[in-house]
């Protein structure tokens, strides 16, 4: 038999000793392992943090280049603003075979209704490319944001007889402000100083002096928006020659028609326009009714019999009129009426030129009716098309289209002439309409619209908006925005503005004959883009007791600028003892929020947010091409 073998408690120890140095090598091992892998992953993390604030940091650099040189910005695709920077680490260091490139270029809305966008896209590659993308999306600022902007305040002018501005002021040079007062209710920025008058102002977000200046836009700039409208066929030339660089010879008026019988026109689909011209006669004054010298010549200027209008050369003498014109004279009944003072039935007023107003007809239903007449001696209507669409047709029959005739033949007539703003009916509109050369501007507008002129745009008559201001959120409601290299004048007709005729006869003494607009006042619920200056003609003429404006026991009417007013210059639209036209300025922030279409901008771009771009196989042009507006 084998002995039995027996670990004594010597051998026992020693196993013992063997396995635990063992497992401290072991461990020991693993813990080398363990603290190399954690200080791998930490510099992981810390090369990856670092390579996304280069990144970041490059979209701040690329806006700020862009701020400094919005030049730079192109209209098109994109451009490199930095290719293959060195970039740093947190401790100013060079990272190794990394760099970083800046692009820029136009991305986001393709309706031309929130300014212009942008994106900057900051790339960190290395040897095997992209390893991070960045993209910041960027929105230029548009002049729309400004109640009130000018580059030079001129001479004499100054805010006072109780201004009140609700939205940002900026203005590029001095500013002064009378002992009457006014108040700047949101922030104001002068890049020189408020002086003289400073101590009369009430500045409810206080003021800076010495600001930063904005430039204003370039004729060039403003030219642009000729492309948008020749793709959506609203480009218009009109007639050349005139005797004065403020009077047009093309007019445009804005229509609303209620095409779906809801006795409103307020629908997106309800807006249109037509084009009114003179056919060479160059009576501008006629075309805009503007007020006269001598009222018995006129054709536009007049008042109603009854339901029939007369106009002032079509008055037998007699009638507060000189002699010496010829014309049939009013119904009998109505020659107590005759000398047209200001008791008379119906005001006297001027209409525009080829107003319906203006053509009297003995048929039709009332008996007799004014109708719309294509063609006179003076001017023509420009016709969209022979065959309207029959929705436009049948909507000219609704009580709220204020139609001028309910028979079929009249309303296809009439059809003929009305161009479409809506996308349901042009689906190639941008919003914008240019006009090469001067126009006059008139009617009820349901629209988002930017009516741009290579020359001098003129409010004539006035202008009203289907979505009265402020009655509806900023994306349903109507703006318009006008902009022109030249100057944007308001024509006298377009206020309810008293005038003594001078010329002819008047049996009832002098101050009883007077043009009469339709309301006491003038709501311009828009933009005005001048590069030279905005002004009321005649702003201190004429009768200034007739039509006191909101308690002010003088003046010409009330002009309320519900929107911005941008201009090189500053123009006069009042006078300092308030006799003038009364001016009250009340803020849109719908302007600013939703300006017009393709409105301008102060080339300033603000940061909006930022994206995270999967790097794999990023392509810098394929990028931008997918995003890029059409």
């Amino acid at each position: 038999m084998r002995p039995e073998r027996r670990l004594d408690e010597r051998g026992i120890a020693l196993i013992v000793v063997m396995l635990l140095t063992v497992s401290v090598v072991v461990l020991a091992a693993v813990a080398i392992f363990l603290t190399s892998n954690v200080t791998l992953v930490s510099k992981g993390h810390e090369r990856e943090e670092e390579l996304r604030n280069a990144a970041d940091a490059g979209i701040e650099l690329g806006r700020s280049a862009l701020n400094g040189n919005p030049a730079l910005f192109p209209d098109s695709q994109y451009v490199s603003l930095f290719l293959n920077q060195p970039v740093v680490n947190a401790s100013g260091a060079t990272i190794p075979g990394v760099t970083r490139s800046i692009y820029v270029g136009p991305t986001g809305s393709a309706t031309g209704q929130y300014g212009i966008f942008g994106s900057v896209v900051s790339v960190i590659q290395d040897a095997s490319g992209a390893v991070v993308v960045r993209r910041g999306e960027l929105a230029q600022e548009s002049f729309a944001k400004f109640a009130y902007y000018t580059d030079n305040e001129g001479n004499g002018i100054c805010f006072g007889n109780g201004d009140n501005l609700f939205g940002p002021v900026h203005t590029n040079d001095d500013m002064c402000i009378y002992s009457s007062g006014a108040r700047f209710r949101s922030s104001l920025d002068v890049s020189g100083a408020i002086n003289p008058g400073k101590s009369y102002g009430t500045y409810d977000q206080g003021y800076t002096e010495h600001s930063a200046v904005i430039p204003m836009p370039t004729p060039a700039d403003l030219a642009k928006l000729a492309g948008y409208a020749t793709t959506g066929g609203m480009n218009y030339t009109a007639p050349a020659g005139s005797p004065s660089r403020t009077l047009p010879r093309m007019r445009v008026e804005f229509v609303s028609i209620d095409l779906d019988g809801d006795g409103r026109v307020t629908g997106p689909d309800e807006g249109f326009y037509r084009i009114y011209q003179d056919t060479g006669a160059v009576n501008t004054d006629y075309l805009m009714a503007s007020r006269i010298a001598t009222a018995n010549t006129s054709r536009n200027c007049g008042h109603f019999h009854g339901t029939v209008f007369y106009s002032a050369n079509r008055h037998r003498y007699g009638a507060g009129f000189a002699p010496g014109h010829s014309g049939t004279a009013p119904p009998s009944s109505n020659a107590a009426n005759e000398a047209l003072t200001s008791t008379a039935t119906g005001a006297l007023r001027c209409f525009l030129g080829g107003d319906e107003h203006l053509f009297v007809t003995t048929s039709g239903t009332p008996s007799p009716r004014n109708t719309f007449v294509p063609a006179d001696s003076f001017g023509t209507w420009v016709r969209y098309t022979a065959t309207p669409d029959p929705a436009v047709i049948a909507g000219l029959k609704n009580v709220a289209s204020n139609t001028v005739d309910t028979t079929l033949a009249n309303r296809t007539l009439l059809a003929q002439y009305l161009f479409p703003l809506s996308r349901t009916y042009n689906p190639n509109t941008k919003g914008v309409l240019y006009v090469n050369g001067r126009v006059a501007l008139s009617g009820v507008l349901n629209s988002r619209l930017t009516v741009a002129a290579s020359g001098s745009i003129v409010i004539a008559d006035d202008m009203r908006y289907a979505i009265a201001p402020g009655s509806a959120q900023c994306l349903g409601s109507n703006i318009l925005g006008m902009l022109s290299p030249d100057s944007i004048l308001l024509a006298d007709n377009a206020l309810n503005a008293p005038w003594d005729y001078t010329g002819g006869t008047n049996p009832t003494g002098s101050g009883t004959i007077r043009t009469y607009d339709d309301t006491p006042d003038e709501t311009l619920q828009g933009v005005l883009l001048t590069l030279m200056s905005f002004g009321v003609e005649n702003y201190g003429s004429g009768a200034t007791t007739n039509e006191p404006c909101q308690g002010t026991a003088t003046g010409r009417g009330c002009l309320f600028l519900t929107g911005g007013i941008i201009q090189e210059t500053r123009g006069a639209v009042g006078t300092t003892s308030g006799t003038g036209y009364v001016k009250r300025y009340a803020y849109d922030i719908c302007a600013f929020q939703t300006p017009p279409p393709y409105f301008p901008t102060t080339g300033r771009f603000s940061r909006n947010r930022y994206y995270e771009i999967d790097p794999v196989g990023f392509n810098v042009a394929s990028f931008f091409a997918s995003l890029a507006p059409n």
